[in-house]
């Protein structure tokens, strides 16, 4: 009941992300490596910073969670394009802590992270398919491979397991929405509203 009730509250702002113009570009008839490197290089603060400051958080309560990285697979797909982060701005450690100030809220951002693995796998199949031969492979997008469906059910699982009230509940959907617009922001590259630094 609880997943059911998550799905349900962020439903909406899953939907304005899906809509993002960045979005709708990655999986246009239309996209371009460019398009693809962009939204990387877009959604890498967000990604990198969370994985620095807020998984250390997470480690008793998820099984795996080093297997769960993904920022280091940005680099590398990037790498690919002769793109490099040394410059890269990451959102600052106090604007993560503000936003996640417990293990539920950063349980619910770890919802939306895990969760757009599964999308993963089809915005690879549409890259392979419009950007052939230029497009040689996403290793983010691909991240768990054939262990995409394992993982996400593993990491339901522990997530059921974790909220003991309904306040808990609430604080992981409150974290899973805060991320949704977060993300959303930055591939609108609407960046002023997030407090950043330079990695």
């Amino acid at each position: 009941m609880f997943i059911q009730n998550l799905r349900a509250a962020t439903a909406d702002s899953h939907k304005q992300l899906e809509s993002n113009n960045l979005s709708l570009a990655l999986l246009s008839d239309n996209v371009t490596t460019g398009i693809y490197c962009n939204y990387l290089i877009q959604l890498y603060p967000f990604i990198n910073g969370f994985e620095k400051i807020i998984y250390p958080q997470l480690p008793y309560h998820f099984l795996n969670l080093s297997e769960r990285k993904k920022a280091h697979l940005m680099h590398e797909d990037l790498n690919i394009y002769n793109i490099t982060n040394e410059n890269c701005k990451i959102l600052k450690e106090s604007f993560l802590k503000e936003t996640y100030p417990d293990i539920y809220c950063s349980a619910g951002g770890l919802y939306v992270l895990e969760g757009s693995t599964l999308g993963g796998q089809m915005i690879v199949k549409h890259l392979q398919k419009k950007l052939a031969p230029s497009f040689i492979k996403s290793a983010y997008f691909s991240a768990y491979q054939h262990k995409t469906g394992s993982m996400w059910k593993e990491f339901l699982q522990q997530l059921i397991s974790l909220p003991k009230s309904d306040i808990e509940e609430q604080q992981i959907i409150t974290g899973a929405t805060k991320t949704f617009q977060i993300i959303n922001s930055l591939l609108s590259n609407n960046t002023p509203k997030i407090a950043m630094h330079e990695n």
